[in-house]
């Protein structure tokens, strides 16, 4: 008897899983988690150049992945980053935090059953 597919966190997710498959969707949710500290951690002490790189990275992977009120904010941070002035700074990297971890609770489950 197998298992019954886990449901999708959100459509962006389901979407994926229709078009790839189940396992492939959760393996991309997998590659989101693996990549996003060490992104975070450039958009938070990298160079401008660096931080402008990881705001468009994550602001892409958070909306694949649904976030889209994180990819909301990743999109505010690449758009500051633009201006010759543009800078990351602390409260903006805790406001992300609170919301990256309000966000994938139901990442982390889609995935914990692969």
């Amino acid at each position: 008897m197998s298992t019954p597919p886990t449901p999708a966190p959100n459509d962006a997710i389901a979407q994926l899983a229709d078009i790839l498959s189940e396992k492939d969707a959760k393996d991309l949710v997998q590659t989101f988690f693996d990549e996003y500290d060490g992104l975070f951690r450039k958009l938070a002490s990298g160079t401008r150049e660096e931080q402008h790189i990881a705001a468009h990275g994550l602001k892409s992977s958070s909306r694949h992945m649904g976030l889209a009120s994180l990819a909301q904010r990743f999109a505010v941070l690449e758009a500051r980053l633009e201006k010759p002035d543009g800078t990351v700074n602390s409260s903006d990297i805790n406001i992300i935090n609170a919301e990256f971890e309000r966000a994938v609770p139901p990442l982390r489950k889609y995935i914990q059953n692969k």
